[in-house]
């Protein structure tokens, strides 16, 4: 077998063992399942808290984003690989039938594909498997009836003019960037921490969540931040307003410590930015938790929405306007594209919801109140 054959064996060997490696992977997620032991026990606390421990001690020290690391390591290799194909001179060859050509080419599309789904599933993508945290924390998160949902809509609506009240120098105004404390992003995973440990998570490491630029990109696509498993950081919108930053940078802190589950990490984002000294932080998931509320309120009674958002103080609605102007920047079809696509992801990973699941949060709040060991005002705002 001459050199040109050789090479032409390993590739080939090469290739189908990512495409082996990506389906197996995938087929041990479908076994597994949901609320999965083995996936809790040995993966997401095993497994996983090493791996999180080991990549935040290293590149979490990194003072520029994983992200734009990688893209410049793609680039500069990208223009390695052109320069020398284009100065190598090759021998003329008859040219291989156009089947081999498509052949190939597939074979080398399925084994990218199949590299990255072994990846994603090997740095974070078994935590879908893990044990749901509603079980976990033997939530009856049941559906509100009318009554239920309106005194929820009551509470959290209070607690908003009463956290936005608290923020030293606070106006009728909408919040500008001012407003936000130095050190967010460590003050947001000190409490994300404490709350986690109290509810027997454990919080390895110290999961980075940066800002994500060009500015307005993920808004185009109608999200707010997310969580990169092949970079081991999460990301935020830039153009988000300083008062919707603290809560997506802990909803997405919660995803990098290992909670998959959409409704997951918007609980436990609110429980890190409730239990903040901070007031604007505070104030940051009440507004994430009293929006998703007052919604679901305005779809069921119209009547009693209007009377609860009549109360609701000027300067709230002046950072509600801020951010619905904001958002209208960017409405177009990039919008229901991003959100077609995310709802098949969710999908493939065993969340039948969908996007639905965001809604669960609503859910885990209210009978987290209501459970034997419901929050505590006194812990809640030192």
């Amino acid at each position: 077998m001459n050199f040109e054959a050789r090479k032409g064996t390993s590739s080939l060997k090469r290739r189908l063992l990512w495409i082996f490696l990506g389906g197996a992977s995938f087929l041990l997620h479908l076994i597994l399942g949901k609320d999965s032991a083995i996936a809790e026990s040995v993966y997401s606390r095993g497994f996983y808290a090493g791996l999180r421990w080991v990549w935040d001690h290293t590149l979490g020290f990194s003072p520029v984003p994983v992200l734009f690391l990688i893209v410049l390591a793609v680039v500069l290799w990208g223009a390695w690989k052109l320069s020398r194909f284009l100065s190598k001179t090759r021998p003329r060859r008859r040219g291989r039938p156009w089947l081999t050509k498509i052949l190939r080419a597939g074979l080398l599309v399925a084994s990218w594909v199949g590299g990255l789904v072994f990846f994603f599933y090997l740095l974070w993508g078994f935590n879908y498997n893990r044990i749901g945290v509603e079980l976990r924390l033997r939530l009856n998160a049941v559906p509100l009836d009318a009554a239920a949902l309106r005194t929820e809509a009551e509470w959290a609506s209070g607690m908003l003019a009463e956290t936005r009240a608290a923020i030293p120098g606070a106006s009728a105004a909408a919040l500008g960037p001012d407003f936000l404390p130095a050190g967010l992003e460590a003050g947001l995973r000190e409490s994300l921490s404490g709350v986690l440990e109290k509810e027997g998570y454990s919080a390895p490491g110290r999961v980075r969540v940066r800002p994500f630029w060009p500015r307005g990109w993920m808004m185009r696509f109608s999200g707010t931040g997310m969580y990169i498993p092949f970079f081991g950081e999460g990301y935020y919108e830039a153009n988000l307003l300083a008062f919707e930053k603290p809560f997506t940078i802990a909803h997405e802190m919660v995803h990098g410590l290992g909670i998959a589950d959409e409704g997951g990490a918007s609980f436990f984002g609110f429980l890190a930015c409730l239990s903040s000294s901070v007031p604007v932080v505070r104030y940051s998931g009440f507004l994430a938790y009293a929006s998703e509320v007052l919604a679901d309120l305005a779809r069921a009674s119209g009547e009693d929405f209007r009377k609860i958002a009549a109360g609701i103080p000027e300067g709230v609605k002046a950072d509600l306007r801020a951010a619905q102007e904001n958002w209208s920047r960017y409405r177009g079809p990039l919008q229901n594209a991003g959100r077609a696509i995310y709802e098949k992801y969710l999908k493939s990973q065993g969340v039948k919801e969908g996007l639905l699941s965001y809604d669960r949060f609503v859910l885990m709040v209210a009978a987290y109140r209501k459970a034997a060991y419901r929050i505590k005002e006194d812990q809640l705002f030192p």
